[in-house]
């Protein structure tokens, strides 16, 4: 086609070298002109096409060009045939899937951390309400169709196969891949299927989410139920495997994977929405407008790690995203920069450490006493009411006993007539009144028990002594970093080839590999279990992916094997600098975080000391009248009993 002379609208057109090489056709520069680029169709066009083509021409607007690829003029080849389009230069914008990958982004993206995905998602999410507000749909949409920047500008590509509707005609799209179809287009053919902006926003909300969950698709997970399942087969089953519903869907997500919470509640809702049946139903799914909204909320929302500069993610939850690093999956780098050094100037350890050790421990304070009461008023009236009756029953016993002596009666038989009487007429103190002391008693030793697990953890000094100990284990990490450093770096020296096998490795993206018997969906799944590279391949990896048994792992490892031939490790070869970079700066960065803390440590102890001292203070009187209710209830009923 270069040997020809292309006509546009506007004059001759010189196609200059080959970006891009697809399906339908191949991408082409065009001299002189690098705002623009040209399509050229592999094979004629049909008659509905070429329609279909001055149609959008015509419908352009200035919107439609910021946010697409859409096209702007028709090209023709010899006698007028119409041969391809010119559509606007998307420069060097990298397919979505390269954002959204973990290991993709570390390589294209090299300084994304997860603010750009999610900016990236916003942007994704406008581009589609605009194009729904005009009227038109994606109706194919998949990750090759959405084209980002390093900066998270988007635009949609591919802009010929949109479902256009002009006056009473549509122009349909008789294409789409399985895991951005809707369940209820699963399985079916596209042809003569005119689709709704409903069916766009199932694919719209699978693309958020894998934007935003480090690639993994919303239906990639294990199925608990009978048999694996595809992605498509889960699909149509509504069996979104993040969902909070899991006693239907019965899927559980792959390993190494954020909770959805990273995003928010809202957001979390949205995906329920978009994922479950009733999103299929009269409710329909979130549209991209409330996308839209749902987004600019989470940006205003985000939390930053403590522990690792470069982690983000929506307030009110741990991070997210060091449980899975700690897996040995990388996800974001290291800013460049780590901001200004503490405040307060050079650090020296000596002069912080000997500010640190000159606070005082708050000294033990023992436990409140009380004398020991007398018996309260109440007490002695139970007492000596029980006293009375015991004398009574004494009086009429010796009269019993007096009365046999003098009536001559068997002293055996009036003596226990004399007990029993005696036992009669002075009882027992009535159960009732014991039972009121007795819990008297229970509940000011449940009181003071309460107090003292109080006073121990909040007035003697082990907060103070935790604190210090905690200090003192930073000053030894801070010592020790260079030494850390050392070993570290010795590491990578020792492991240079493994290393330079797996940089090598990790140039062949599963996604772009033609492997037979895995298409979009399969590997949609592998990239959900964290394979995305020749380098991420080994069989016990790759048997633990659903619907991946011996024969598809066999050819995984066989590709795998032929890229790995082209491998040749140089004895000589130093280690990478990207790798020493990312040592000194998680060096750097960690002995930042030690300095302010220990800078800080001396405030935190007075902090501490302050706060137990005042506790202790507040929790004296209370000490002090538990003991003494406790004491008065144990003589109480000491003396009633």
């Amino acid at each position: 086609m270069k040997a020809h002379v292309l006509v546009s609208s506007k004059g001759p057109v010189q196609l200059g070298r080959e970006l891009g090489k697809g399906g339908e056709g191949s991408v082409y520069e065009i001299q002189n002109q690098p705002s623009v680029v040209a399509k050229i169709w592999h094979k004629d066009p049909t008659p509905e096409r070429i329609e279909k083509l001055c149609v959008m021409t015509g419908l352009l607007t200035p919107k439609l060009s910021s946010l697409t690829a859409w096209p702007s003029d028709i090209l023709r080849g010899p006698g007028g045939k119409v041969v391809g389009f010119l559509m606007s230069n998307i420069g060097g914008a990298k397919d979505i899937h390269h954002l959204y990958t973990p290991k993709s982004r570390l390589a294209k993206f090299p300084q994304a951390d997860w603010r750009l995905l999610v900016r990236a998602a916003l942007n994704t999410a406008r581009a589609f309400a605009l194009l729904h507000e005009a009227g038109f749909l994606v109706a194919d949409v998949n990750h090759g169709g959405i084209a980002v920047a390093q900066d998270a500008t988007v635009k949609l590509i591919d802009c010929d196969s949109f479902q256009v509707t002009y006056g009473s005609k549509t122009f349909i799209c008789e294409v789409g891949m399985e895991n951005f179809t809707p369940p209820e287009l699963q399985g079916q053919s596209f042809r003569g299927v005119t689709r709704t902006a409903n069916h766009d926003n199932f694919g719209l909300a699978v693309t958020i989410f894998q934007l935003l969950m480090i690639g993994r698709h919303p239906f990639a997970g294990r199925h608990l139920g009978k048999g694996d399942l595809s992605i498509g087969e889960a699909i149509a089953q509504f069996k979104y495997a993040y969902s909070r519903d899991k006693a239907r869907t019965q899927m559980e997500p792959p390993p190494m994977t954020p909770p959805v919470a990273v995003a928010g509640a809202g957001i979390g809702a949205l995906w329920e929405q978009a994922f479950g049946p009733a999103g299929a139903g009269g409710r329909g799914r979130p549209t991209a407008e409330q996308w839209v909204h749902a987004l600019l909320a989470l940006e205003t929302s985000f939390a930053k790690c403590g522990k690792h500069a470069g982690h983000y993610y929506a307030r009110g939850i741990e991070c997210p995203w060091c449980p899975v690093e700690a897996s040995g999956l990388a996800l974001f780098p290291l800013p460049m920069g780590l901001g200004p050094a503490p405040l307060g100037g050079p650090f020296s350890l000596d002069s912080v450490w000997a500010q640190i050790v000159a606070i005082q421990s708050p000294t033990p304070a023992p436990l409140p006493t009380a004398a020991r009461p007398t018996p309260s008023a109440e007490a002695r009236a139970v007492a000596s009411s029980r006293n009375q009756r015991r004398i009574s029953g004494f009086v009429a016993a010796g009269a019993v006993v007096i009365a046999a002596l003098a009536m001559n009666i068997n002293l055996f038989f009036a003596g226990i007539g004399a007990w029993l009487l005696y036992i009669w007429v002075s009882g027992r103190t009535p159960a009732a009144d014991i039972s009121k002391f007795q819990l008297r008693r229970q509940a000011a030793e449940t009181d003071l028990r309460a107090l003292t697990e109080r006073w121990e953890r909040e007035a003697t000094p082990r907060a103070f002594d935790e604190k210090l100990s905690e200090l003192g284990k930073l000053r030894e990490e801070w010592l020790g970093l260079p030494k850390r450093r050392q070993e570290r770096y010795v590491s990578l020296v020792h492991n240079r080839e493994q290393d330079a096998r797996t940089k090598y490795l990790d140039q062949f993206d599963i996604d772009g590999a033609v492997i037979s018997g895995i298409g979009p969906a399969k590997k949609a799944m592998l990239e959900s279990y964290g394979i995305e590279t020749a380098a991420d391949i080994n069989r016990h990896a790759v048997l633990r992916v659903p619907g991946f048994g011996p024969a598809l792992t066999q050819r995984l490892l066989d590709w795998r094997a032929t890229k790995e031939r082209g491998f040749r490790f140089d004895p000589q070869s130093g280690v990478d600098p990207r790798y020493i970079a990312d040592l000194d700066r998680s060096i750097s960065q960690r002995k930042n975080e030690i300095e302010t803390a220990l800078r800080k440590g001396p405030a935190d102890l007075h902090h501490v000391r302050g706060t137990i001292l005042t506790r202790r203070q507040a929790l004296e009187g209370a000490m002090r009248q538990a003991v003494e209710r406790l004491a008065q209830a144990g003589v109480d009923l000491k003396v009633v009993q």
